[in-house]
């Protein structure tokens, strides 16, 4: 005989006249009904019902005692001798050992006698002389039983309704496990029993009871998935016993005849045939049991099915949510990282301040300064010297007129040979060059680019004002571009015997050529210096808003740019042949004594400019004098029949698109050193007489107009630039009625006037702020002038023909006074032409 396991739910059949088993006297099921008991040997009951954990002192074992209840007359133990008059000791049972189902919801008391525990089919022998220790082992495991009862531990095994069918659908497997369990006994008792009794019962003992303790502990959702495993009680990792399973011990191994007391079948090592499966949570039972009728007891449940079983909660959705974001993101940062592309996106800087760049004609070398890179002195066309004086200008095309290594552009090259307005000549012929200010050198993220033409006329001060802004360049993420241009004589020199020795013929116009070419240049090389080449935005100051007037109006230039701003430039623009300029030019080619090509490029520079008539070199800043005719003025442009072909104004209202210029100009932008210290102060007195000496007075509008501009500098200077300049630009503006116009009104100390250069300086960010107003007025202006720049539109401008620009950008009907010029026909007759 030896250890014994039943299911815990498992329906057992009755066998009838049998009394009832003393395991189901102490325990209760809850499918109730009465249990009939098997034929019960002493040595069964021995083994089924021995004293729980009470040692034999003899065998030096630890004692380990369980509380009884207090013994009675019937409960008085009666110890059983055998026929030699030796006493028969019970078995031990470990604790935890014995198969309770259920022994953690139930107790003993009150429990019918007729109530099975389901575990029929047990070999359990009865022998009647054995009653006495039957009786009193029953009365023991009573007081056992009554001890567990009064515990009140939560169930881990309990289960549902739904598993109590699946349970009862399994009562076939359960019989046949029962069935198997005789004869595995059975052999077991025979086998050789070389370890001691008392320390198998003492491994086994804690063996028992470590593994449903840890069990109990474990969540629920960690033993879902592991349904199907057996729990593993005994001495090795591959023993197997049930979790909650009462094993029952056998002194039947024993034979009484012999000196050997060595209980064999407490170290009998159980099959897996004796084994029973204890289902640890709410899963499939019923797939379960079937699973285990076919003998794939063994074989893990399949992992989508674990999945389904298992409960979330929201904490676990929240922390699997969140792992998801961060492997989402850490896969995005990795695409940009790893995947991006592998050219060079930006040029390396050397030594901390040198950084290259590669043009069409051979890479260049720039420096860092100021937090922006600049390259100084690009040569971007053929050098204009010898026969290539007074030609239109043409990219450098040639490898011989190229550089070998690396152009070192950190030094500005002179600017082109002019007379500026103090009579001074500075430059040099072989000027055609340009500067470049980038923030970065890069080829990723393209910036918008603006070109700077700028002189204060068109024989000299050139570049003046503009010039780019290296901070400005970084904080508003823009690239400036600066050109130089042939002015003056060598700039619009049209002559018969020059347009002779080109075909077609034609003459003048060379600075305007110059532009053309260095927006080709930029087209085909800025991307390499980080800028874009589909957003180009030409900016004119005075005489270089003339120029870039006409090349708005140039079919060359198409594609080559893509807006314009236009500040303070002149209003009256070609409209006479080739043939009239080449007629009034004649005096030049007279007091130079040359009369063909050759002649005319080979004299000295300076020469030239000697013989320039004084008609070249006026710049009307005052008003209209009496004897001044407007027919009679120079005009340095020409319809070329090449770059300038029609009027301008003409090819404006046909080809100009929305917002595609931008005209502003400056309150008083007509004032001037000279003017200033015409006199030591300018009294009321000497401002009336001012007015009254000139064509203002002969006309008799003298008290009309002071009444309109008062007695002061400021009124008079402000008289000043709306004939010469704001006025006929108005006049333009209402022509193209797509064209925002804008006038800048916010004076500036030490004269408080808006001078000149009142917009330009502060776009650079060289306007020194001294006031609230004057700092909203820098605001301003920056926000409209880069914001076109970047997107191309004036967001300010409405459908009203003037932007007053003062504190803030105010859009206004009309600009006041130049209706009364304009009726008087002083305005556009008299404005600016250079």
């Amino acid at each position: 005989m030896g250890e014994t396991e039943e299911k815990e739910n498992g329906p057992s059949e009755a066998h009838e006249g049998e009394e009832p088993k003393e395991t189901d006297k102490m325990l209760n099921k809850e499918d109730g009904g009465a249990k009939k008991n098997e034929d019960l040997s002493p040595e069964a009951i021995a083994t089924e019902t021995a004293e729980t954990a009470v040692n034999s002192p003899e065998n030096g074992e630890e004692i380990v005692k369980i509380a009884e209840e207090p013994k009675t007359e019937q409960t008085k133990e009666t110890v059983p001798v055998t026929a030699e008059g030796r006493e028969v000791k019970p078995k031990k049972i470990p604790i935890g050992g014995i198969k309770m189902p259920g022994f953690f919801t139930r107790g003993t008391k009150g429990t019918s006698k007729n109530e099975g525990d389901g575990a029929d089919g047990e070999l359990l022998e009865t022998d009647e002389k054995n009653k006495p220790i039957e009786d009193n082992i029953n009365n023991k495991n009573r007081a056992s039983m009554n001890f567990f009862s009064n515990i009140r531990i939560r169930n881990p095994f309990k289960r549902s309704t739904d598993q109590q069918k699946v349970a009862t659908e399994n009562g076939n497997a359960d019989q046949k496990a029962e069935d198997n369990e005789k004869v595995t006994i059975e052999e077991e008792a025979t086998k050789d029993t070389a370890q001691p009794a008392d320390q198998t019962q003492k491994r086994r003992l804690l063996n028992a009871i470590k593994l449903p303790q840890i069990s109990n502990i474990l969540p629920k959702r960690l033993r879902t998935g592991v349904a199907n495993a057996d729990v593993e009680l005994g001495n090795g990792p591959h023993n197997k016993a049930g979790l909650a399973s009462m094993e029952t011990l056998d002194d039947s191994t024993k034979d009484p005849e012999s000196k050997d007391t060595t209980d064999r079948a407490a170290i009998a090592k159980p099959t897996d045939e004796d084994l029973e499966t204890v289902k640890l949570d709410n899963v499939d039972e019923k797939s379960q049991g079937k699973a285990e009728e076919a003998g794939a007891s063994d074989k893990p449940k399949p992992w989508l099915e674990r999945i389904r079983s298992y409960h979330c909660s929201i904490d676990d959705i929240a922390i699997v949510a969140g792992i998801l974001v961060f492997l989402l993101l850490v896969g995005i940062i990795c695409a940009f990282t790893f995947t991006g592309k592998t050219e060079l996106t930006s040029a390396p800087v050397k030594d901390g301040r040198y950084v290259e760049a590669v043009t069409s004609c051979g890479p260049v070398e720039g420096l860092y300064d100021d937090g922006a890179f600049a390259f100084r002195g690009i040569p971007y066309a053929t050098p204009p010297v010898d026969e290539n004086r007074w030609t239109t200008s043409r990219p450098i095309d040639n490898i011989n007129d190229c550089w070998n290594g690396t152009f070192k552009a950190h030094n500005s090259t002179p600017v082109c040979l002019q007379l500026t307005s103090n009579g001074t000549i500075v430059g040099v012929e072989d000027c055609l060059t340009l500067d470049v200010v980038t923030p970065h050198v890069r080829y990723d993220n393209p910036l918008p680019v603006v070109v700077l033409i700028g002189a204060e006329s068109l024989s000299g001060d050139s570049p003046g004002k503009m010039r780019p802004s290296k901070r400005y360049a970084r904080a508003r993420d823009v690239i400036f571009v600066r050109p130089n241009f042939r002015v003056g004589a060598f700039g619009f020199l049209a002559l018969d015997a020059l347009s002779r020795s080109t075909h077609p013929p034609r003459s003048g116009n060379y600075g305007l050529s110059d532009i053309i070419t260095a927006l080709k240049w930029i087209k085909i090389n800025i991307v390499n210096f980080g800028g874009d080449a589909n957003s180009v935005t030409l900016f004119g100051h005075r005489a270089g808003a003339t120029l870039v007037s006409a090349i708005v109006a140039s079919p060359q230039a198409k594609d080559l740019f893509h807006r314009s701003w236009i500040t303070s430039g002149s209003a009256i623009f070609p409209g006479k042949s080739l043939h009239e300029y080449e007629r009034q030019n004649q005096a030049i080619a007279e007091a130079l004594k040359c009369h063909n090509a050759d002649c005319l490029r080979g004299i000295s520079g300076g020469a030239v400019l000697d013989a320039v008539p004084d008609t070249w070199r006026h710049v009307s800043q005052d008003l209209p004098s009496r004897t001044e005719n407007a027919s009679s003025r120079h005009e340095y442009l020409t319809l070329d029949g090449e770059i300038l072909q029609e009027h301008a104004i003409d090819v404006w209202k046909r080809e100009l698109g929305p917002l595609k210029m931008v005209i502003g100009a400056t309150a008083h932008e007509s004032h001037s050193e000279k003017l200033w210290l015409k006199h030591k102060e300018w009294t009321p007195e000497l401002v009336r007489q001012h007015v009254e000496e000139s064509l203002i007075g002969q006309q008799g509008l003298t008290d009309e107009a002071l009444k309109r501009y008062g007695t002061t500098y400021q009124g008079l200077v402000a008289m000043i630039s709306d004939i010469r300049t704001v006025c006929p630009l108005l006049t333009v503006a209402r022509s193209l009625t797509s064209v925002p116009f804008y006038v800048i009104t916010q004076p500036a100390e030490p004269l408080n006037i808006a001078d000149v250069d009142a917009d330009v300086q502060a776009i650079f960010g060289r306007y020194e702020p001294k006031t609230p107003e004057q700092r909203r007025y820098v605001s301003a202006i920056q926000q409209l002038f880069y914001h076109y720049v970047s997107h191309g539109e004036m967001k300010q401008y409405e459908t009203r023909p003037v932007l007053l620009i003062g504190q803030d950008a105010l859009p206004a009907e009309n600009y006041p006074n130049c209706d009364f010029w304009i009726e008087k026909d002083i305005v556009p007759r008299y404005g600016r032409i250079d």
